[in-house]
Order: structure tokens, then sequence, then C-alpha cells
């Protein structure tokens, strides 16, 4: 089949995925107001919930690394929980 994941794997998505989520947390510090002057508040809205859908579902991400944004992830996730609670009827 193909070679199996290096042991550090996890870590090493671990560590991407807290760098990336600074890299949220920068634009939507500094750069927001911009980004709501070019109308494109929607596209990265979205982008920032499914990287919040991914890294909550696998773990990715501690709850003390999202402290800056702690209010919007909390949003997110509150609407993932209800429409899977939802969708399981």
């Amino acid at each position: 089949a193909g070679e199996p994941f290096p042991a550090d794997f996890i870590d090493t998505v671990r560590k991407i995925f807290r760098r990336l989520f600074r890299v949220y947390a920068h634009i939507y510090h500094s750069h927001f107001n911009q980004v709501c002057e070019l109308g494109e508040e929607a596209h990265l809205n979205t982008l920032f919930k499914h990287f919040i859908f991914f890294s909550h579902y696998f773990k990715l991400i501690i709850p003390q690394e999202i402290a800056p944004l702690q209010e919007l992830v909390d949003k997110f996730l509150s609407q993932f929980n209800m429409r899977h609670k939802d969708a399981k009827g």
C-alpha cells in the first residue's frame, strides 16, 4: 500500500494548525475592517468556520490557543453542534 505516517505526524499537524490559527487571529484583529470594506467577510468567516470545525473534530488545537478569538469560535461551534444535533434527529 503506502508508507506509514511518521511517529510525529500528529504533532506536526497540530503545529501547522496552531500557526494557521495565528494567521486567522491576525487577520481578524488587524485587517477585518479592510476585509469588510472589500465585502469579503463572508468568505473569511466561511474559511475560518471550516478550519474551526475540522480542528475541533480532530482535536488539533487546545482551548488555550483559541482564546484570542474565543467568542467567535464559540459562536461557530454552537452552530456546528446544533446542526449535528438536528441531523441526528
